[in-house]
């Protein structure tokens, strides 16, 4: 993808230009979202351009005007080529994604990762997923596994309006329920344990493993995502080791799946344990 991009820009760009171009891109159903350089701004929609020509599928290129920010982690976006709009479809692992990845955290590239759990899930299993987001975590694992009952919880009331516009979109999905609100609020009032949990927010999950424990029967499975340099995938564990510790549960055993990189030395990682 890249390498196209810059073979196509290369009779338009100086040599330094082309020494910067950022030569990957994410895409979200038909929108190319691209980081550019502050020195190639001036250039904004030629790249544009390019990327519109290379790839007849995509229909709006936008480039990130800024970084993840805010409690619900939103990405600001500038439109730079194609049509005007921000919604998209995107379609993964069988299922359909209604999202606006400005308004709301939507990360394409923990589509595999999302399909690793599901096909971890059992027949007869009831699942919980804490910041279930748009809910791509619940839809995949309610496709994969017809037989399980999952739950999901969202903080974010945009984020949940969208859950459930997707639920909709899937309608042969009939396992899944979905809640709007703080999971800390949430969890108690259903009043249920569950087999297995996941928690996909690698920044700030840990402070949520108390309330989780609870919420998981014996011999439970756990998904903790977490943030962490290569070498120290081991803190990661201690955590979940920790908690379990502090909650009285015996921690059978903890494994780590590395899910992607946010930097080239920072990795986002899947702990996952069984918990008795």
């Amino acid at each position: 993808m890249g390498g196209e991009l810059k073979k196509i820009l290369r009779d338009h760009l100086a040599p330094e230009e082309l020494a910067i171009l950022v030569q990957s891109y994410d895409v979200v159903g038909d929108i190319a979202i691209i980081v550019i350089p502050e020195a190639l701004l001036d250039k904004k929609g030629l790249i544009a351009g390019a990327i519109l020509s290379l790839h007849r599928r995509i229909k709006v290129v936008a480039r990130r005007a800024g970084i993840y920010d805010g409690e619900f982690r939103t990405l600001p976006l500038e439109i730079i080529g194609g049509e005007d709009r921000k919604e998209t479809i995107h379609r993964e692992n069988g299922v359909r994604l209604l999202v606006n990845p400005e308004a709301v955290y939507f990360s394409v590239r923990s589509g595999n990762e999302r399909q690793r759990i599901a096909s971890l899930v059992q027949p007869g299993e009831r699942v919980l997923v804490l910041f279930s987001g748009i809910g791509p975590y619940p839809l995949v694992i309610g496709r994969i596994q017809p037989q399980c009952r999952v739950v999901g919880i969202e903080k974010s009331p945009i984020a949940h309006s969208y859950a459930i516009r997707n639920l909709g979109y899937n309608r042969k999905i009939t396992n899944v329920q979905l809640y709007e609100g703080d999971v800390r609020a949430v969890v108690p009032r259903l009043n249920m344990t569950f087999d297995r949990i996941i928690m996909p927010l690698p920044k700030s999950a840990e402070a949520f493993l108390d309330l989780t424990l609870l919420a998981l029967q014996r011999h439970g499975r756990l998904h903790f995502y977490d943030m962490q340099e290569k070498g120290g995938f081991d803190r990661s564990i201690e955590k979940v080791a920790n908690s379990c510790r502090q909650g009285g549960r015996p921690l059978v055993s903890a494994t780590v799946t590395v899910c992607g990189h946010c930097t080239p030395r920072l990795y986002r990682i899947c702990v996952d344990a069984v918990i008795d």
